[in-house]
């Protein structure tokens, strides 16, 4: 019975993404009218055509174009993880393990900016950025995670270094390790699944972020997938089976990234919301 009811429940979840994939293979207007008949005759020339019309910037080579923005998006969300996961760690084993005169005030200010929405913060971003010339580059979308970093991501890693037993730390001292060596070659080697939790998250809300480029980013050669994606029906006429092959396209990665680090994620997430 529970099995049955696992499976459902995974079917009705599945289903909108099958029925992406089915529609992105199907002849044009086929998708609306028999939106639930397999494809027996693929279209795959379906995902050129998006590609190609995705990339149209570049007239010359418009899968040259295709490919320019998604190395865009590949390069901002490498970075990202990468600052994410330094900065963050760095501020959770501080929290966790440093002991200072005013950690606990600051870290329920720390907890205090995830209640602030980013509609409210994006305009004095926006002013100082724009003073500083970053406009129409990488860099706004950057510094935040480099400077700032997100404060639920610091609360996870606080989480984990406290469920660390004290032995390895005091082990560590004893063989005369600093806190900066105790940091990088103990913690967050032990903190892998935290890091893949973080990555995870990190790689899901950068590589589907249409807020942050279409403020900041202006030059189509400098774009991304998803600005691209969300210009899609709006620069031409809208087909749907052209629009399902491009969505399917952008959302391929999530999910190979997703079932790859699945177990970790897990892990950390439980693990995480063990200790206060």
């Amino acid at each position: 019975m529970k099995k049955g009811l696992l499976f459902l429940l995974a079917f009705l979840f599945l289903a909108p993404l099958l029925w992406m994939v089915n529609a992105s293979l199907k002849p044009e207007g086929m998708a609306i009218q028999e939106p639930l008949t397999p494809s027996m005759d693929p279209e795959f020339g379906n995902y050129v055509e998006a590609l190609t019309r995705m990339g149209a910037f570049d007239q010359e080579k418009p899968l040259r174009g295709f490919l320019r923005i998604a190395l865009n998006t590949v390069v901002l969300t490498a970075f990202s993880i990468v600052f994410q996961v330094l900065t963050c760690s760095l501020a959770g084993f501080a929290f966790a393990k440093l002991r200072f005169r005013g950690r606990d005030f600051l870290f329920i200010l720390v907890l205090a900016t995830m209640m602030l929405p980013l509609q409210v913060t994006v305009i004095p971003q926006f002013v100082l950025f724009r003073g500083l010339g970053w406009i129409d580059t990488f860099l706004p979308l950057l510094a935040p995670c480099l400077f700032g970093g997100s404060p639920f991501f610091i609360f996870l890693f606080r989480q984990y270094f406290l469920t660390l037993p004290r032995d390895v730390i005091d082990a560590a001292k004893l063989d005369g390790a600093g806190w900066f060596t105790l940091y990088f070659r103990v913690l967050l080697p032990l903190s892998r699944p935290v890091v893949a939790t973080v990555s995870v998250f990190t790689f899901l809300f950068v590589w589907n972020d249409l807020w942050m480029p279409l403020i900041y980013l202006s030059s189509p050669e400098n774009g991304t997938l998803t600005l691209a994606l969300a210009g899609f029906s709006r620069t031409y006429r809208v087909s749907v089976e052209l629009l399902m092959a491009a969505s399917t396209v952008v959302l391929f990665p999530c999910l190979i990234i997703y079932f790859i680090a699945q177990k970790y994620f897990v892990t950390g997430v439980r693990l995480t919301a063990g200790k206060g």
